[in-house]
C-alpha cells in the first residue's frame, strides 16, 4: 500500500509538490517564530535577573513594592543559613535599598542607593560587564558607581568625591563622602539615571542601622529550579512570618506579562498555519480524489474493500505531511542556524529599553521539543484534514464510479 500511496502522491508532481513546499515553508515560518520568542523570552529573562533582580529574593512581608523595599528584616542570618544549606543556590547576597541624594559641586539628583556586598553582586548580576570607565566596586572601600549619565549630570570624574545623603533610621539625616570608583553604561534609561552602587558596610553605617538588611538575594545553578527552591525555602522559613520569598516573577510583572503575549501572540499564528496547512491537504486529496473516481471504482470493482481505499487516501496524506514536515524542519534548522551565527538585527524601541539593558542583536536558539511538536501536530493535521476525502472515496459505489468521466 505505501508503495502505490507513494506513487499516488507523484501521479500529479506539480501539485504535491506545491502542497509539500507549503507544509515546509509552513513549518519553518512556526519553527523561526518559536526559536524567536524563546530566546526573547530566555535574554529578557536574564536581563531582568541579571540586571538587578536576581533570582530570588527574602523581603519583609509588609513590603508594598518589591522592586523598593523599605522595611528591614529581622532574621538575615536565618536566611543566609537555608541558603547556604541549598545545593541549587549558586550564590547569595545582602542589600540595602533606599532612595536618597547625591550631590556634586555642580549638582543634585535623587537617586535610588543600591548596597551591595561587591565580591558577591559580581557573581549575582552582570553590572561589571556593563563598566564604561574605571572598575567596579571592593569590599571595604568607600568608593560609589554611577550611571554614565548620572556622572555626567553631576560632573563628576574618576576619583572625584561625591556626597550620598540618605533618611537614616533614627530619623536623622545621614551623609556620607564616596570617591567615585566607576561609570557603568547599561542603554536603559532607568539604570544608568537614577541608581548608584555604594558598599553595604558603608550604607549600614551611613543609614545607622549596624548589621540590617532589607533584602537577601539569590542567584541559582538553574533558574528553571525557581518555583521549586521558592516553595522550599518558604517552608524552612515558614516559622518567620515577617518574611517572604519571592522569584523573579513575583517581582518583575512586566517580564511575566511580555511572555503571556508573545506566547498568546504565537498560539495565533500556530492556529492560523495549522488551519492553511489544513485547506491545503484538503484540497490537494479532494481534487485527486475526483480525477481518480473510475480508477477507484475499478479496485472496488476488482474486491478492493471501502476501509482499503480509506486507508490508501490516508496514506497518501500522511506521506505529505511526513514530507512537509521532514522538509520543514531541515529548512527551518537552517534558518535557525543562520540567525544564530549571524544574529537577528531588532529594534525594540524605548518601551524596553527604559527598563532595561536588552541587546539590539539577537542569535537565535532552537527550541527543539517545540519544534518536534509543531511538526507532529502538521502531520496530525494532514492526517485530519484527509478524514474529509478518504471517507468520500470509501463511500464510492463501484458500478457509479465507472460511469464517471
Amino acid at each position: 500500500m505505501i508503495r502505490l500511496a507513494w506513487r499516488n502522491v507523484w501521479r500529479n508532481r506539480r501539485r504535491s509538490l506545491i502542497t509539500v513546499s507549503s507544509l515546509a515553508f509552513g513549518l519553518a515560518a512556526i519553527m523561526f517564530g518559536q526559536s524567536l520568542i524563546k530566546t526573547l523570552q530566555t535574554k529578557l529573562i536574564e536581563k531582568a535577573t541579571g540586571s538587578i533582580t536576581g533570582h530570588l529574593q527574602v523581603q519583609h512581608r509588609s513590603i508594598k513594592d518589591y522592586k523598593l523595599p523599605d522595611r528591614y528584616l529581622d532574621a538575615p542570618a536565618r536566611v543566609e543559613a537555608a541558603m547556604a544549606a541549598d545545593p541549587r543556590v549558586a550564590v547569595f547576597g545582602k542589600r540595602v535599598h533606599i532612595t536618597g541624594l547625591v550631590s556634586s559641586p555642580v549638582s543634585s539628583v535623587g537617586v535610588l542607593i543600591c548596597a551591595v556586598e561587591p565580591s558577591k553582586e559580581r557573581r549575582i548580576t552582570t553590572m561589571t560587564g556593563h563598566m564604561t570607565t574605571g572598575r567596579y566596586l571592593s569590599d571595604g572601600s568607600r568608593e560609589i558607581v554611577l550611571g554614565e549619565k548620572l556622572a555626567q549630570r553631576l560632573d563628576l570624574r574618576l576619583g572625584e568625591k561625591a556626597v550620598v545623603m540618605a533618611l537614616a533610621a533614627d530619623g536623622s539625616m545621614g551623609a556620607g563622602a564616596f570617591r567615585l570608583a566607576g561609570t557603568y553604561r547599561t542603554g536603559s534609561t532607568t539604570f544608568d539615571g537614577n541608581i548608584i552602587y555604594i558598599p553595604l558596610p558603608a550604607a549600614q553605617e551611613l543609614l545607622a542601622v549596624e548589621d540590617r538588611v532589607n533584602e537577601i538575594v539569590a542567584k541559582l545553578h538553574d533558574v528553571r529550579q525557581v518555583d521549586a527552591v521558592k516553595r522550599e525555602l518558604a517552608q524552612v522559613l515558614g516559622g518567620e512570618r515577617d518574611l517572604q520569598v519571592l522569584s523573579w516573577k513575583d517581582i518583575d510583572h512586566e517580564i511575566v506579562g511580555i511572555q503571556s503575549y508573545q506566547d498568546g501572540l504565537l498560539t495565533i499564528v500556530l492556529i492560523v498555519v495549522f488551519l492553511i496547512v489544513a485547506l491545503g491537504i484538503l484540497n490537494t486529496l479532494l481534487m485527486s480524489l475526483f480525477e481518480r473516481i473510475r480508477e477507484f471504482g475499478v479496485l472496488m470493482a476488482i474486491g478492493a474493500r471501502p476501509a482499503w481505499v480509506m486507508r490508501l487516501v490516508l496514506m497518501e496524506a500522511a506521506l505529505l505531511g511526513l514530507l512537509g514536515s521532514g522538509f520543514g524542519l531541515a529548512l527551518g534548522a537552517a534558518i535557525i542556524a543562520a540567525f544564530g551565527r549571524w544574529g537577528l538585527t531588532l529594534s525594540l524601541g524605548d518601551a524596553v529599553s527604559y527598563f532595561m539593558p536588552f541587546p539590539s542583536v539577537v542569535f537565535l536558539k532552537p527550541a527543539w521539543p517545540s519544534h518536534i511538536g509543531a511538526a507532529v501536530c502538521i502531520m496530525a493535521v494532514s492526517l485530519l484534514a484527509a478524514l474529509i476525502p478518504s471517507l468520500r472515496a470509501g463511500k464510492l459505489r463501484p458500478a457509479e464510479a465507472l460511469r464517471h468521466v
